[in-house]
C-alpha cells in the first residue's frame, strides 16, 4: 500500500454513475492531493468527466460540472472530530482544503442525495431515486491506526494484512449481513465479485498497482416523488476508493 508520510501524495477516485456501463462512461471522480504531513494542506477536487481510450480521465465542464457540488464532503480526524468542507466551483473542479493538525488516519465521507430520479418509465422500467455515499481514508505521519467504527448509512473500512485487504462492511451502523454482494472494480476496471461471511467480512488481493472501488448497494423499498417525478425505490451506494 502506498506510503504518503514523505513523498507527495496523489490519489484519484471516481464515483461513478447509475447508469454507468463502461469505462468510456461520464463520471464523478475525486483527486487528493496533499504531502501526508501535519500542518500542510490537503485538497480535495471534486470532478466531472469521463475515461479516454488511453484510460486518462479527462475533466468537463458545463452543467454536469455544477450539480457536482450537490455532493457534502466532510472529514473525520484520528480523535472522531468532524469538519464539513466547504466546496468552491473551479474552472474544471469543485475545490475544498483541509489541514490535518495530528498524525493518524483521516476519514474522507461524502453524500449526495440530490440526484435526479433515475426516470425508466418510457420503457416500462421502474423509476429509482440514487443516493450515493463516498468513503476514503488519507494518512497523515508514520503512525497509521484504521479506523473501526462506521459513519454512514452504507460505509465499508478496509483493513490490511500484508498483501491481503480484509472488506468490512456495514449498513446503519452494523455489519451487513451474510451474504451481500460487494464488488471490487481493478484499475483496468474488470470487475470482481466477493460475498461476505458471517462476520461481515470478505478478502481480495490488490495484483497490481492503481485505484480500487469497492461497492455495496442496497435497495431501499420504499416510493415517493422527488422534483415532481415519481419513485418506486432509492438505491444506496457506497464506494470505497483504494490507492494501492
Amino acid at each position: 500500500m502506498k506510503n504518503n508520510s514523505s513523498l507527495k501524495f496523489y490519489s484519484s477516485f471516481c464515483l461513478f454513475l447509475l447508469n454507468c456501463i463502461s469505462a468510456m462512461a461520464s463520471a464523478y471522480w475525486i483527486d487528493v492531493k496533499g504531502s501526508g504531513k501535519i500542518n500542510e494542506p490537503l485538497n480535495i477536487e471534486l470532478c466531472y468527466g469521463s475515461m479516454d481510450e488511453y484510460g486518462i480521465r479527462r475533466r468537463d465542464t458545463g452543467k454536469e460540472l455544477q450539480l457536482t457540488g450537490d455532493f457534502q464532503i466532510r472529514i473525520v480526524d484520528p480523535k472522531g472530530n468532524e469538519q464539513l468542507l466547504q466546496l468552491t466551483m473551479q474552472k474544471d473542479c469543485w475545490l475544498g482544503t483541509y489541514l490535518p493538525k495530528i498524525e493518524g488516519q483521516y476519514r474522507i465521507l461524502g453524500i449526495n442525495d440530490k440526484h435526479p430520479v433515475v426516470d425508466r418509465s418510457a420503457t416500462g422500467g421502474e423509476n429509482v431515486l440514487p443516493i450515493d455515499y463516498i468513503t476514503a481514508v488519507y494518512n497523515v505521519g508514520n503512525t497509521i491506526e484504521t479506523s473501526k467504527n462506521p459513519l454512514q448509512i452504507l460505509d465499508i473500512i478496509i483493513v490490511f494484512e500484508e498483501k491481503k485487504a480484509i472488506v468490512k462492511a456495514f449498513f446503519q451502523g452494523k455489519l451487513s449481513k451474510s451474504g451481500t454482494k460487494i464488488r471490487v472494480f481493478n484499475p483496468e476496471n474488470w470487475e470482481k465479485e466477493i460475498i461476505l461471511d458471517k462476520n461481515g467480512e470478505a478478502v481480495f488481493y490488490p495484483t497490481m498497482k492503481g485505484l480500487y472501488i469497492i461497492r455495496q448497494d442496497w435497495t431501499e423499498p420504499v416510493s415517493g416523488t422527488y422534483k415532481k417525478v415519481n419513485f418506486t425505490s432509492k438505491r444506496h451506494r457506497c464506494n470505497y476508493y483504494l490507492l494501492y
